[in-house]
């Protein structure tokens, strides 16, 4: 009876094959993406028989979400740090019959030429005491908190908007700083004019994951988006808003200042997609309108979770 029993597995595993390749065919899945440091895209699916896509990018899991066309979307980045090379991006989709579809899209990251600067200020004011570094490692530890664990739902609906009505006074994104004579980390947000006092909105539907008074980043509030999408919004002279509150497109967080480390006011806004830093206007150009608007009982406006 053993040889029977193998020969049924063998006959069920192919069965499983060709309707796994069948569902597959049903799937127009994306081509060879190219993404330059510090852009984002949006990866689309059409899908008229699954229920679920899952991808994943490296370590990290990138989201997708149904547009209610029987297709599925999802955004992803590339850091404004990472190296150019090749990779790929691993998706995963299940069927109605829950059969199980994998697929490998090529994937390259592309270097871009970004601004550099190079100045030098007094001894003391780049000088680290002990109460400094203590700051900056409260600091860090904060933001990595509040960015450890994403909200897997999506709370976003596109299209994106500005935080503050005014431009960026100059292409801030992944600028490389030359400090006395010291390369220092690229700069991994949007640095906008915004004279001191004016109201900063929220770009999306998100959850307010942080707030607080930082060394660096003085006046911040982080919003989390859902998905691994995060905004920042950093040198705010005025908090409006609480951890834990469930707030709306539009919705008021503070006032812009000059907070934390800086020489002027200003509106110091980033943008978080899978733990990779990119350009903040990207949301604004590449964010698709084509999706549903999430469930208004996701976004009870002005709820505080207990």
């Amino acid at each position: 009876m053993r040889p029977l029993v193998v020969l049924a597995g063998l006959v069920a595993m192919l069965l499983n094959c060709q309707a796994s390749i069948a569902a597959g065919d049903k799937i127009a899945w994306p081509k060879a993406i190219e993404l330059f440091q510090g852009e984002l895209a949006e990866v689309n699916v059409a899908a008229p028989d699954v229920v679920a896509i899952e991808g994943l990018f490296g370590k990290e899991k990138i989201y997708f979400y149904s547009d209610g066309a029987k297709s599925f979307s999802g955004i992803i980045g590339a850091d404004v740090a990472a190296k150019p090379a090749s990779s790929r991006l691993r998706l995963r989709a299940k069927t109605r019959a829950g059969i199980e579809v994998r697929n490998e899209i090529p994937l390259k990251i592309l270097p871009k030429s970004f601004s550099q600067e190079s100045f030098n200020v007094p001894p003391d004011f780049d000088q680290m005491t002990p109460e400094k570094l203590a700051e900056i490692r409260r600091e860090q530890t904060a933001f990595a908190r509040a960015f450890a664990a994403p909200i897997p739902d999506r709370l976003w609906d596109a299209p994106f908007i500005r935080p503050v009505p005014h431009q960026a006074s100059a292409s801030s994104f992944g600028r490389r700083r030359i400090i006395n004579g010291a390369p220092r980390a690229p700069h991994s947000g949007m640095d906008l004019s915004a004279p001191a006092g004016t109201e900063v909105v929220a770009t999306n539907h998100g959850k307010i994951v942080l707030t607080g008074d930082f060394f660096f980043a003085g006046g911040s509030v982080v919003l989390d988006h859902g998905g691994g999408l995060f905004t920042m919004y950093l040198h705010l002279s005025e908090i409006r808003v609480e951890e834990g509150t469930v707030i709306r497109k539009g919705d008021v967080l503070g006032l812009s200042g000059a907070t934390g480390r800086v020489t002027g006011a200003h509106l110091h806004w980033g943008a978080r997609v899978a733990n990779a830093r990119v350009d903040p206007l990207e949301l604004l150009k590449k964010v698709s309108r084509r999706r549903q608007p999430a469930p208004q009982s996701e976004l009870p406006s002005g709820e505080t979770e207990k």
